[in-house]
């Protein structure tokens, strides 16, 4: 997900939305409850000390049914799924799908999948990535009719969710029964349209957040767990922060935050791997995206490619310039300067120059240039 190329959105829409934030009402929301105590899985939800219970809405010729506890406990949600149904087999999986609606624009759901064979995988179009899989534990048990699920779902398997504001999130239990094998799937879901009803939705504690520590500048609105540390996003291309687990080189910056990162070299752009600020610090270039170029003779206008400049302190990255390397109209970077004073230059092959200068914490765009 966040390796994803992503068009910067219109300044008017970038307005609107900070608006519309402003101005809706928070979501009605109940919060999950701090367990005393984790609960023991192998004892299924006979130890699942919490009073949030969800239950199916009704669903027309739905054989199955479910009830559902959920609760937190220091860096984990425990969810507890207790499932009937009058013929369990191999195809009836429970579901648990997460999101944070207020996690922005380009934000998605994370789905974890259970059977009586245990914890199944989530295909790629469910968007849920290997390593946030990888850190799940569940218990699960059958007896007779019965289906029981309780999964641990560590902070950093949670989707990316507010870095401020409240940490409202939905969480769809779905129980999807196959009668016979081989018949139509009868889902059976307290959500509908992938949504909690009015007044469902379910608050995190703040402590979920507080707890990791992560100390993100100002410009970041959401947070989302990666394999090798934490991205803080905004709005545009790449996330605006990000903090590795250890200390962050050229190469494992862009394996953080763009793992689909492409080579300059390969692209025709001459995009240098690392600047220099005036006093001292690297900044590091990522280049993402698709080759407008990359049939000889022609340019394709839907494709672009694009560079992000990341100044780098420690485990620390921020985002200082996210601009075009490569497209119809600029044709390809040919040359990226960095000057002492700060000022920045960027040269394309169709003609422009753009030019930009450090201004306290990112690179301001001075002049239009030429084409």
């Amino acid at each position: 997900m966040h390796a994803a190329r992503l068009a910067p959105l219109p300044l008017c829409l970038l307005l609107a939305t900070g608006a519309f934030a402003q101005d809706a009402a928070p979501r009605p929301s109940k919060p999950v409850p701090v367990l005393k105590k984790a609960p023991r899985p192998e004892k299924g939800l006979k130890d699942f000390g919490s009073p949030l219970v969800l239950k199916p809405l009704s669903t027309e010729g739905a054989t199955a049914n479910f009830s559902a506890r959920v609760g937190w406990r220091k860096d984990t949600l425990f969810v507890g799924v207790e499932a009937t149904d009058n013929q369990l087999l191999a195809g009836d999986v429970i579901t648990l799908t997460l999101y944070f609606p207020d996690s922005g624009p380009t934000a998605t759901g994370y789905t974890y999948r259970f059977a009586f064979d245990g914890q199944r995988t989530s295909g790629a179009d469910s968007g849920t990535p290997k390593f946030a899989q990888g850190l799940v534990n569940a218990a699960v048990h059958r007896q007779g009719d019965t289906l029981s699920v309780v999964a641990m779902i560590p902070v950093r398997a949670l989707p990316r969710f507010p870095a401020v504001d409240p940490l409202v999130m939905d969480l769809c239990i779905t129980y999807e029964d196959q009668d016979q094998v081989g018949a139509k799937v009868v889902p059976v879901s307290n959500c509908k349209g992938g949504t909690m009803p009015e007044g469902e939705a379910l608050r995190l504690p703040d402590e979920a957040r507080k707890n990791l520590k992560l100390k993100p500048p100002e410009n970041v609105t959401a947070l989302e767990a990666a394999p090798t540390g934490w991205l803080g996003w905004g709005v545009l291309s790449y996330p605006n922060w990000a903090q590795g687990d250890a200390p962050l080189t050229p190469g494992s910056l862009r394996e953080l935050v763009a793992p689909n990162a492409v080579d300059a070299s390969k692209m025709g752009v001459n995009l240098p791997e690392t600047l220099s600020l005036p006093d001292g610090r690297p900044v590091v270039t990522v280049l993402t995206g698709k080759n407008p170029y990359a049939v000889e003779g022609q340019c394709d206008s839907d494709d672009e490619l694009r560079m992000g400049l990341y100044v780098v302190s420690g485990k620390t990255a921020q985002r200082v310039l996210d601009w075009p390397a490569a497209t119809c109209a600029l044709g390809r970077a040919t040359s990226v300067e960095l000057e002492e004073d700060g000022a920045l230059n960027i040269g394309y092959s169709n003609g422009a120059i753009i030019n930009f200068v450090w201004s306290a914490d990112h690179f301001e765009r001075t002049q239009l240039g030429k084409r």
